[in-house]
């Protein structure tokens, strides 16, 4: 399988490619092709999240930086993107150095907090699309580099211009994330970053998580999903595993499509219990005896437990467009499955590992792991759960900044 972007901008071009390095690293990569099912899936159950979210504070401090930019005077979006770049890493080190107030100890979640350098994955790039998600972003087709020259834009229109600022008794803000006629973000930004260095944290204000549920709650993307459910009902699962949450009370057809996403996630781990049986015989250290027998056991309990996908051809309509990706990806769960039910041994058969090994090579290509001189090391060693950690986090983040006393 082939990955490709729109080329917009070289800045958008560097974060592509970080992006897939931090994959990488963390041993996510799509080995099988499934990623456009679990990406569909997760976009059903966490909108508005991505892998890479870390706490929901950043959808709030993203628009604190570009009202700082407005009151900058800066007048070319070069200007305007390196001192919201800076300001970034200048968050990240005042982080670094600051104490949980919850836990006594150092913050957890901080996006370049083990960079002793600048941050490379910059906040802005990853939680740009989920504030266009969310409609934070007021204008879902402007990018990154696009806000930043608007911002220079509005600087060089204004700086001869005295503006006039309604007052607080007529229900202004002039702390807003856009001035006059001109909005980028519709958050409350009420703290300035140079306050918030001074003592920051990546705990909401109960004023920024009641603006977040709200906002969440009021987007049309979030019907139907896990993120609606558990802001509505005011419930966090952290630390709950994704098929441990109870749905009885949860709309139909939520309750269908999670079941969906498990039956889902339980059965395609099967595929890659066998792709790590094929993996285990490239060796490497990690091939070891007692490697070997995990995976043969975890193969024998999988096997005994799985019920196959009955429902694979509506998991499959749940994945928007990509008809030709859906037809390969098909055929390939249809001859796992049918070599599955073929095999009336607990241990895997010549078919499987056959038609996983085809698999690879075709998603692959010459990238492809098995038999090649990779030393083994398990990938997916759980089935897929759907960004439903990071899901669990933002919304607890929320709900704790709910009850805060801090208005």
């Amino acid at each position: 399988m082939q990955l490709g972007w729109v080329d917009y901008s070289r800045e958008e071009r560097e974060t592509i490619k970080e992006l897939l390095k931090v994959l990488g690293e963390s041993g996510s990569l799509d080995e099988l092709g499934v990623g456009i099912v679990r990406d569909s899936i997760s976009d059903i159950l966490y909108p508005g999240t991505s892998v890479l979210h870390t706490r929901a504070k950043y959808y709030i401090l993203i628009p604190e930086l570009f009202k700082k930019a407005m009151k900058s005077g800066l007048t070319t979006g070069a200007e305007v993107r390196n001192l919201i770049n800076t300001d970034q890493d200048r968050i990240a080190w005042a982080l670094r150095r600051a104490v949980d107030e919850e836990t006594g100890t150092k913050e957890a979640g901080i996006i370049g907090g083990r960079s002793d350098r600048g941050v490379k994955m910059k906040p802005t790039r990853i939680y740009w699309n989920a504030l266009r998600t969310t409609e934070i972003l007021c204008n879902g087709d402007m990018s990154f580099d696009d806000a930043c020259s608007a911002v220079a834009g509005y600087n060089r229109k204004t700086q001869n211009i005295v503006i006039k600022y309604e007052s607080d008794d007529d229900g202004g803000d002039v702390d807003d994330a856009g001035v006059g006629n001109f909005v980028l973000f519709n958050a409350p930004c009420k703290e300035r970053i140079e306050d918030y260095l001074d003592n920051p944290t990546l705990h909401l204000r109960k004023d920024e998580a009641d603006y977040l549920r709200t906002q969440f709650l009021h987007v049309p993307v979030m019907k139907n999903t896990l993120m609606e459910y558990f802001l509505k009902t005011k419930t966090s699962f952290d630390g709950v595993a994704l098929d441990d949450i109870p749905t009885g009370d949860m709309p139909e057809v939520l309750r269908h499509n999670l079941e969906l996403a498990i039956e889902f996630a339980n059965f395609i781990y099967g595929a890659y219990i066998v792709y790590n049986l094929l993996f285990f015989e490239n060796g490497g250290e990690n091939a070891t005896v007692d490697e070997k027998g995990k995976l043969e056991e975890k193969y024998r309990a999988w096997k005994e437990n799985t019920p196959g996908l009955p429902h694979r051809d509506e998991i499959l309509k749940l994945v928007r467009n990509h008809e030709h990706y859906k037809a390969a990806i098909r055929d390939f769960l249809t001859k796992f499955e049918n070599a599955v039910k073929a095999n009336p041994s607990d241990i895997c058969s010549d078919e499987e590992k056959r038609i996983i090994r085809q698999r690879e090579q075709a998603c692959k290509s010459v990238k492809a792991k098995i038999g090649k001189d990779y030393p083994f090391q398990e990938i997916q060693t759980a089935p897929m759960n759907y960004r439903h950690g990071t899901g669990q986090t933002i919304i607890s983040d929320i709900l704790k900044g709910m009850v805060r006393d801090d208005a």
